[in-house]
């Protein structure tokens, strides 16, 4: 049930959208080759993806994942004892800005690298890199006392363990 609203969501915030300019230079290319082959759930669910696939090391080669991608975004889940993981990436946005508009220039630098909060119980880092938005959430069955919901050490955890493991220009 959480995957078809996952995807229902994902293509509804798809509808009217653009799509961002991904930075490939920026992109360690040699992240993604890794010693031992990925599962193919993986590899074939994120053949087409136009920005580089970012997955926590610790699920990489969990061959019980689910993936739903597109050219533009991914969103990979794993469903773990009590919560729920959920890795994505998109390329699309709102609406339009200069990067040299002065007022957006104000904004990013106010911007911090990743960004962890808690948002509706559901712990959440969100991220940009090369262009790309991204987010890690993890969403409890009992939020009130699962630690992986009460404090960020598990989602801090995951984005530090990031690996690329796909994409291309």
């Amino acid at each position: 049930m959480r995957l078809i609203f996952l995807t229902l969501l994902t293509l509804t915030l798809l509808n009217g959208r653009g799509v961002l300019d991904v930075e490939w230079s920026s992109a360690n290319k040699a992240q993604q080759k890794p010693t031992v082959p990925y599962p193919k759930v993986l590899v074939e669910g994120i053949k087409s993806v136009t920005l580089p696939v970012y997955l926590s090391s610790s699920y990489a080669y969990n061959k019980k994942m689910t993936v739903v991608a597109d050219k533009y975004f991914y969103s990979i889940s794993f469903d773990l004892e009590g919560a729920m993981v959920l890795f994505e990436g998109d390329r699309t946005f709102q609406e339009s800005v200069s990067p040299q508009n002065p007022e957006f220039k104000k904004i990013m630098q106010k911007t911090l690298a990743v960004e962890f909060s808690k948002s509706e119980e559901i712990m959440m880092a969100e991220y940009q890199r090369h262009g790309a938005n991204y987010t890690i959430s993890v969403e409890c069955d009992k939020p009130d006392t699962d630690k992986r919901c009460l404090k960020e050490d598990f989602i801090r955890s995951l984005y530090n363990s990031l690996n690329m493991v796909g994409g291309h220009p």
